[in-house]
């Protein structure tokens, strides 16, 4: 400072009146201290200014005291402490405009705007009040004549306080940005998920898309092969009949020819002896004028005829011939029953489907059977109501009849047989049981086979096999389980509406 401000009267410097303080108790949790900036060349308002606020306290925080005598010491005490709250700035130090210079620092270069800057002077008029406050960013400007104890008291809390708020104001907009920023990330997480769900529900689309069109492609293939297959049983079906049958007819037919070969022959021996017969007969008539003695040729014809008798062995064609003729007429009923099979096999496709109640069918079935057996064998009927469907109506009702046969069959002395039906939102379930013999497991593989019959081993064995067939050509499917000594369950559904051929 100049020697005038050195020289100021006593009145004239900082004074402190003696005022009744109210004393700030503090708070029983200590909070760290408030650091207040004291910048100014004299020390004697350093060391007044601690004195004066050395018991003060705001919020139950006290002072803590950083002195600076000059700009220069100023500028790295505020870089050393930038959590300063308040300081007491004197204006005129080194130069003219020292603090001024300060002021400038804090705002502009180190970008401080929560320090409280109080200005004091002992010069108010090389430092104008108003010029002041317009031009520069401080807070309070004081002349030093003027602060009293409770004047600073009051300016210093003052500051303290509006620190105190820009404090918690830049944790509260610290606070906001730090939650604007985990919401911007999350918002952007969320559209980066929104962006990848949207890309994902786009690929699933075109990935359901392709399957339901390969589905739609490999159900008309299954169709399609479901036909070939329905096709293909049939045609098994057929060719096994016609290979047993192959054997059978061969037979037949090697036993027609060996018949009709020695049919043949006996064929020509009669006829010769027949005509021999004839010569006799002629010589027997009376003789005409002018002829040999019939005597003579007589005896001569009767002799020829019993070597011929002789020669054909007569007796043993008379004796074979009513053989022959019930070996062949079997034969050609073999033939013909062989025939009848596999053109029975081959019809199931060609009756046509009609609207049929199969309930009625059953109905009509075991009707017909309960009569042909015994009456210790009881029969159990459980008919749901259930709608029409497109069957083929002859052909199902023999289907039915073969099964219902075996069923019965199946039981030797007493038992039930059991025959219900069922339906659901797609099919209709037809359930055909006997409490009987059983089916052995060896033989399971077989039951299907044509001429292969478990309880009638002279049956002809096509009852199953023509039944199975039967309802696969109608769309249905069959299902047979049997365990032995405990019984047989077939098990036959429809559906309600069924496939278009393709």
């Amino acid at each position: 400072m100049n020697s005038v401000d050195k020289n100021l009267k006593k009145d004239d410097a900082l004074l402190f009146a003696e005022e009744s303080i109210p004393l700030l108790k503090p708070n029983s949790k200590q909070i760290p201290g408030f650091k207040l900036l004291i910048v100014d060349d004299e020390n004697d308002i350093h060391t007044m200014t601690k004195l004066v606020l050395s018991d003060y306290s705001y919020n139950g925080s006290p002072l803590e005291f950083l002195s600076a005598y000059s700009a220069k010491e100023a500028k790295q005490l505020i870089k050393d402490h930038p959590d300063a709250a308040c300081i007491l700035l004197d204006v005129v130090m080194e130069t003219q405009e020292a603090g001024l210079d300060v002021v400038r620092f804090i705002r502009e270069e180190e970008k401080n705007d929560k320090l409280r800057i109080i200005l004091r002077t002992g010069q108010p008029g090389k430092a104008p009040e108003k010029k002041i406050i317009l031009n520069y960013d401080i807070n309070d400007y004081k002349e030093k004549t003027e602060l009293t104890t409770q004047k600073l008291y009051t300016t210093i809390t003052t500051a303290l306080r509006s620190y105190a708020h820009l404090v918690e104001l830049e944790k509260k907009t610290k606070e906001i940005a730090d939650k604007n920023l985990r919401l911007n990330e999350e918002i952007a997480r969320r559209i980066v998920a929104e962006s990848n769900l949207t890309k994902y529900n786009r690929s699933l689309e075109k990935m359901i898309d392709n399957k339901s069109t390969r589905l739609k492609t490999a159900i008309t293939a299954l169709k399609i092969k479901e036909k070939e297959l329905l096709d293909a049983h049939k045609s098994a079906a057929v060719g096994d009949i016609s290979l047993v049958n192959i054997t059978r007819l061969n037979a037949s037919g090697d036993r027609l020819k060996e018949n009709l070969d020695l049919m043949d022959r006996y064929r020509k021996d009669m006829t010769l002896l027949l005509e021999k017969y004839e010569i006799l007969q002629s010589l027997i008539s009376p003789p005409s004028k002018g002829n040999e003695a019939p005597v003579v040729k007589t005896a001569s014809a009767l002799k020829d005829i019993d070597q011929l008798k002789k020669d054909i062995d007569l007796d043993e064609i008379l004796a074979n011939y009513p053989d022959i003729i019930k070996d062949s007429s079997e034969g050609i009923e073999q033939i013909s029953k062989a025939v009848n099979d596999i053109q029975c096999f081959i019809a199931i496709k060609d009756e046509p489907l009609k609207k049929t109640d199969v309930n009625r069918l059953l109905k009509a079935v075991c009707s017909e059977l309960k009569e042909a057996f015994s009456p210790k064998i009881g029969l159990q009927t459980d008919f749901s109501d259930i709608p029409e469907i497109n069957i083929a109506e002859k052909n199902m009702k023999k289907a039915f009849h073969e099964i219902i046969k075996n069923a019965f069959e199946a039981i030797s002395s007493k038992g039930i047989v059991s025959v219900s039906t069922a339906c659901d939102d797609t099919c209709i379930t037809i359930s055909i049981s006997d409490i009987g013999n059983g089916i052995a497991p060896d033989h399971m593989d077989q039951i299907f086979k044509p001429y292969f019959s478990v309880h009638k081993p002279q049956g002809k064995g096509l009852g199953l096999s023509f039944a199975r067939s039967a309802v696969l050509s109608g769309n249905g499917t069959f299902q047979l389980t049997s365990t032995k000594n405990e019984g047989t369950n077939v098990t036959i559904t429809f559906p309600l509406s069924p496939a278009e051929d393709p």
